[in-house]
């Protein structure tokens, strides 16, 4: 048994033990685990050692957590014919099927060869990819803390901002900035994998947004300027927008900061119907917050939800695809409680998606 789970952690790299490491499950706490596996360079007589008995069955679990189906298959199917030689062959066996599963090698090692979802396939995300961020800061304090934030996570993955930043503009600047960006993409020379666009700012019903000064811009028009008749470079290619704004005026009994002055409030009927089109297809939109409720900023903290995007990224940003990260950002906002003015107020974000495919942001 020991030399089967020898030749299994053999068959990863050091970043693969990292984060089988991490996946570990144990009785005892996963610090400890952790620390095992990762101790003297990752060694794979730690495992052994450590869970001796059932090495194997642990390590099978951890493997199928962080992507490794195949590596565990082989494992087990190693155990259950009892046979006492190093798996390697039908290791090789199981990375060749899941490459077979796509014609993308970019990811090898990474992502293509790892996905926990065998029958849903992935976005190229190799090529360039493209971001716009439009963040409103006047009567919106805390909104610099979100414009650091969203800038961290830019570069850590890889985004590129080809139109600069459109900070705290007045609402007749918003779309012109969102069309030159458009056309940006099209006209570039490189293949574009993927677009993010962060949108930060007041708002009022009918899914519109504002500027400093008030002037509204439809979210409708937003949207529409990246379907795949305005923008053919991005058809076919995840198209995320993250909308920071409230969708009215309501309270869920939580709210750290709510912005009197604009009612932030995103209706959703026009670009319902813009996606039932076949012009538009591959979108995913965030909003932080239900229709008709409005959305929650801390002073120094910044946006509620952007707070949390940042945590869960830090914590699972390179591992997961971008639904089970924001149903965790979902979770940790549902699970806090926040307050105004001595009363508690509670923040759900909620997602549409026409998504084809999962979509990695990890580089």
């Amino acid at each position: 048994m020991e030399r089967l789970v020898h030749a299994a952690l053999a068959q990863l790299s050091e970043e693969e033990l990292a984060r089988c490491a991490f996946y570990l499950r144990s009785p005892e706490p996963a610090g400890g685990a952790r620390a095992e596996l990762q101790g003297a360079g990752g060694s794979p007589a730690r495992l052994a050692q450590r869970y001796a008995g059932r090495a194997a069955e642990v390590l099978r679990e951890a493997l199928r957590d962080m992507g490794r189906r195949d590596v565990s298959e082989a494992l087990a199917g190693q155990e259950k014919a009892g046979a006492a030689a190093a798996p390697a062959a039908v290791l090789r066996t199981g990375e060749q099927q899941t490459t077979n599963q796509t014609s993308d090698t970019s990811f090898k090692g990474r992502r293509t060869e790892q996905s926990d979802y065998e029958a849903l396939d992935m976005y190229d995300m190799s090529k360039t990819r493209v971001a716009f961020m439009m963040c409103v800061t006047t009567h919106r304090r805390g909104a610099e803390k979100d414009i650091e934030i969203m800038n961290k996570w830019f570069d850590k993955y890889q985004f590129e901002t080809p139109s600069g930043q459109c900070i705290d503009p007045n609402g007749q600047e918003i779309l012109p900035a969102l069309e030159e960006f458009r056309d940006q993409i099209n006209q570039s020379e490189d293949e574009i994998s993927c677009c993010l666009i962060a949108l930060m700012s007041h708002g009022r019903s009918h899914g519109l947004i504002q500027g400093k000064d008030g002037d509204t811009v439809d979210l409708d028009d937003i949207f529409a300027l990246f379907n795949n008749v305005q923008c053919p470079k991005l058809q076919e290619k995840p198209k995320i927008f993250i909308i920071q704004a409230c969708r009215g005026g309501k309270e869920d009994h939580g709210v750290e900061e709510i912005e009197h002055e604009f009612k932030e409030a995103d209706c959703t009927y026009n670009l319902i119907a813009i996606r039932r089109l076949p012009t538009a297809s591959d979108y995913y939109v965030v909003y932080s917050t239900q229709k008709g409720y409005v959305s929650l900023r801390n002073r120094e903290k910044g946006s509620r939800m952007i707070e949390a995007m940042d945590e869960v990224f830090s914590e699972q940003g390179m591992k997961w695809h971008i639904g089970d990260l924001f149903t965790k950002i979902n979770n940790n906002l549902m699970h806090e409680t926040f307050s105004v003015h001595g009363c508690p107020v509670k923040e759900t974000i909620v997602v549409e998606s026409t998504l084809t495919k999962a979509v990695y942001l990890a580089p």
